[in-house]
């Protein structure tokens, strides 16, 4: 007898948001390798923000927002895109280690909408507050608390707005949120409740090089990572490390340039999804 699979939990208005660069277009088809592999039934399209290139999968559209001038200015300008009344936010650095528990995020996901809400962040935060013990999300009251962008839901306006009235980078940017929090200018921010722990698994891989912790997490998925676009220089905290660290920023800045106008003018701007594998030993 044939059994039907059940369906996936509804997520109404809710898309996927990649914040991204062209800077960073090497990590596309690993992010995506692992985001269609622990979660098969994200909402579709995914929304690629970035600069000039775009990525070849008919499940990613991307939004070219065109030459950097700040950070918040170009997810400003991506987010009048995204046709969808709240975001899943990603980083392009930041890959899924797990698979994603879709029916505990539409039960995080409903009551942040059905409140209004602006923003929940998927990571645990503090324990229920006294007056609703079982709430999985809970208002931002404590001025100790922030938004950020590693894993939460947007609100697409309120993003949208928030980015356009400043020109900050990313760690900028959070820093002003939390000035706004302090100053009880932030409205509607919620965060996940100690009940719903365990709700995104990732791994951050490169801090613009490879980390060990990503260098293993890839290889261990049997994924080859190409170290002469982005090497993997000495980790350590020393003054050997520091100076070859210095010397290599420049140069993924200068490949990463290099192979983006290569890109632009042989293959249109498209950067394939092919995923390099490690060949298995005779």
């Amino acid at each position: 007898m044939q059994t039907t699979a059940p369906s996936p939990p509804d997520l109404p208005d809710l898309k996927v948001a990649v914040f991204s660069c062209d800077l960073y277009c090497d990590m596309w088809p690993l992010f995506f390798h692992f985001l269609f592999k622990h979660w098969p039934d994200v909402p579709t399209p995914v929304y690629l923000l970035t600069n000039h290139l775009s990525y070849d999968d008919p499940r990613v559209i991307t939004v070219k927002v065109g030459e950097d001038t700040s950070w918040t200015d170009g997810i400003a300008r991506g987010l009048a895109q995204v046709p969808s009344e709240y975001v899943f936010c990603f980083l392009d650095d930041f890959m899924l280690t797990k698979p994603m528990p879709v029916q505990r995020l539409a039960d995080v996901y409903h009551p942040l909408k059905n409140q209004d809400g602006n923003w929940v962040c998927l990571r645990p935060k503090a324990p229920a507050p006294e007056n609703d013990p079982p709430a999985l999300i809970a208002p931002i009251t404590d001025a100790a608390q922030s938004a950020g962008f590693h894993a939460g839901i947007w609100r697409t306006t309120y993003l949208q707005k928030l980015c356009a009235e400043v020109q900050l980078n990313i760690w900028h940017t959070e820093g002003h949120i939390r000035k706004l929090i302090r100053g009880g200018r932030a409205e509607k921010l919620f965060y996940m409740t100690e009940n719903a722990a365990g709700l995104v698994s990732y791994i951050e891989v490169v801090k613009r090089f490879w980390q060990k912790d990503g260098i293993d997490y890839v290889r261990a998925n049997n994924i080859r990572p190409d170290l002469w676009r982005r090497p993997y220089p000495p980790q350590g905290d020393n003054v050997f490390a520091r100076f070859i660290r210095s010397i290599l920023k420049r140069y993924v800045r200068l490949r990463s340039s290099l192979e983006t106008k290569r890109l632009l003018k042989e293959n249109n701007g498209v950067v394939s999804s092919a995923v390099r594998f490690i060949k298995a030993e005779n």
